[in-house]
């Protein structure tokens, strides 16, 4: 975003904030003064101070008597009043028994209650991934004083300071009361990394009594490079002390699922979006034409980069002569994307000056490299078998494990498809080829995997749809063991209060006590004999139902259906399992700016502070609208 842009969003956001600020607060002159941040206006009259809480007369309108109290009962504070740092100190302590108060309640905690319009719309956007170094630049300065000329523009301190201690402390209490409701987690890790920078999180996902979906960012670490060498002992540890922090109980937590940055090297990966995107870079690392049409690409995109009147030529070719739109910008960026699939997006966008490069080239004959036809193709048919991947992926992002098994049998058909469909070209029927074989090898363990086999099942729009004989058997099998389980769990063991209710000598006792086990032990067989006909009827009930349209809430169908009440615990457990692992990204391209400011400080800005900071982005559109 450049500087300009910056500055046109600041001033239409605090523009907003003016206009919902008091009109009698924005006619005030009085709190021009300093000594405004240790007071508070209660009338036109009567001004009380933050920290004693006493009022004062202000019956000539002024801050004189306001300045002598200070001068003589709190001297330290007045004598702040003529540095340029102001700090946080009292209109924090004022507002901690506020913030303690907002704790108590799980809905609507605002966690910016009790701040001024200004200040809170000026935290918002750091939050957000405002540059704090902008906010100590003059032009920002300048911007103020015409949208605010009565603010006091703090140092950055006093808005970290903000973020760091009452935003936190309200965010993190609210979210041990939210965690507290929930009867079983789903523990995510995700981590990435970019240019020498990266980025943990550790997710929380899970449902409520009441069937509401919950998500929450319980840490956000930035990463060096001695963490990188020991990640997996590194993230267990990260993953102990949230556990200890929060308070969760162990049996709470039912799953722990890592991406191919958290995992122990060579072990196996249940992250779907991991596991996808590793049998297409294995695949292409295969093909060697396809390795070397990308490097010619590449090779193409450097060379206009590097010379603006090859560019300007390209540009003119493909707008003013041959009336395309706007040419794309790859030629733009000094450096490939480190995404997945950013080679796949480069050649789709040569893809869409394929004219105009064809031109360029018949002009300049020995200027630059070309491209045939038939790589043309190759580069089409190579993006039309990745497009399907591309797409489930996206879905991922937004879904739950439910979908993984569905769709890698969806990505299975597209490529056989593909392998038939693309015959004439040799390079991408092989590699369609590779890219089913490996899918088939990788993703077995996936697919097999009993949280997903059940998460599948539970999920009305799929249910047994894409399961054979034995996966069928295997998920009917672990169904009726945790129905079993939650029941045993809620009967109390009948034994006991027979033998303490015997009133007979200690012979006949022992005797009895040894009757009593066997028949208690036949009434339990009876019993649970009952109760797996019992499942078995609920279960075959379910599965004769008619499955839902795929867009549908499975969440809202479940709610909506009390009569399997004995089976909400069990679809409580899988049906909010996330299907991908990878919510560090898009927290690190959120964070640009602050990691960049962090890095760049001559600001002493702690690494539990930087971790805090993270902590509000991550949770900031979570907590804030619970």
């Amino acid at each position: 975003m450049s500087s300009l842009s910056i500055y046109i969003y600041i001033y239409r956001y605090f523009e907003r904030a003016t206009q919902s600020c008091d009109k009698a607060d924005v006619r005030r002159n009085s709190k021009r003064s300093r000594v405004w941040n240790f007071f508070d206006k209660e009338s036109e009259t009567v001004a009380k101070y933050c920290l004693c809480q006493k009022n004062f007369s202000r019956k000539g309108r002024g801050t004189t008597c306001l300045r002598n109290h200070l001068k003589s009962k709190h001297p330290a504070e007045f004598q702040t009043l003529n540095k340029t740092d102001l700090t946080y100190k009292a209109k924090t302590e004022m507002s901690g028994s506020k913030s303690s108060r907002s704790h108590l309640g799980l809905q609507n905690a605002d966690p910016l209650g009790g701040f001024n319009a200004f200040d809170k719309s000026l935290v918002q956007m750091l939050i957000k991934d405002l540059s704090f170094n902008m906010i100590e630049g003059v032009g920002f300065s300048d911007l103020m004083k015409v949208l605010r000329p009565r603010y006091a523009l703090r140092p950055i301190n006093y808005y970290v300071n903000i973020i760091c201690q009452d935003v936190y402390q309200r965010m993190h209490s609210h979210l041990m009361q939210q965690l507290s409701t929930l009867d079983s987690l789903t523990l995510v890790t995700s981590l990435y990394s970019d240019s020498g920078q990266g980025l943990l999180t550790l997710s929380g996902y899970g449902i409520s009594s009441d069937f509401q979906a919950r998500l929450f960012r319980l840490k956000c670490e930035p990463m060096d490079e001695e963490f990188m060498t020991d990640v997996s002992s590194n993230v267990c540890k990260i993953i102990d002390n949230t556990v200890t922090e929060l308070q969760l109980p162990k049996d709470k937590i039912n799953f722990i699922i890592k991406n191919e940055g958290t995992c122990v090297p060579d072990s196996r990966i249940v992250c779907s979006t991991s596991l996808l995107k590793m049998c297409v870079k294995s695949t292409l690392d295969a093909n060697e034409q396809l390795q070397q049409l990308d490097a010619k690409c590449m090779q193409i995109v450097k060379y206009f980069q590097q010379s603006t009147i090859a560019y300007n030529h390209l540009k003119c070719i493909h707008e003013d002569r041959l009336n395309r739109a706007e040419i794309p910008p790859i030629f733009d960026d000094e450096e490939l994307s480190p995404k997945w699939n950013s080679i796949f997006l480069l050649k789709a966008s040569l893809l869409q000056v394929k004219d105009a490069l064809t031109i360029y080239a018949e002009e300049n004959n020995n200027d630059m490299i070309k491209i045939y036809p038939d790589e043309w193709e190759n580069i089409e048919l190579c993006n039309r078998v990745i497009q399907p991947i591309e797409e489930v992926i996206e879905i991922w992002s937004k879904s739950t494990a439910s979908s993984v098994i569905p769709l890698v049998a969806a990505v299975k058909d597209s490529l056989r498809n593909d392998i038939h469909n693309y015959a004439s070209s040799m390079t991408i029927c092989s590699f369609a080829g590779k890219l089913l074989e490996e899918l088939e090898n990788k993703c077995i363990p996936l697919t097999r995997d009993i949280k997903y086999l059940m998460a599948t099942y539970l999920d009305p729009r799929y249910k047994q749809a894409f399961f054979n004989q034995e996966e069928v058997q295997l998920v009917t099998d672990e169904m009726l063991t945790q129905l079993s389980r939650i029941q045993n769990q809620g009967r109390q063991h009948p034994a006991k209060s027979n033998v303490n209710s015997s009133n007979v000598n200690a012979d006949v006792k022992t005797d009895s006590k040894i009757n009593s086990f066997l028949d208690n032990m036949l009434a339990l067989g009876n019993n649970n004999l009952e109760a797996q006909y019992q499942f078995k009827n609920l279960l075959f009930l379910y599965n004769s139902e008619a499955r839902l349209d795929r867009q549908s809430d499975p969440i809202i169908w479940w709610q909506s259906n009390p009569k399997y009440a004995l089976l909400f615990p069990i679809v409580r457990k899988y049906i909010t399992i996330p299907a991908a692992c990878d919510y560090s990204e898009q927290l690190f391209s959120e964070s640009t700016n602050f990691l960049s400011d962090w890095l760049s400080w001559d600001m002493d800005l702690s690494y539990e502070n930087v971790c805090k900071i993270l902590f509000t982005k991550a949770n900031f559109g979570i907590l804030d609208n619970e």
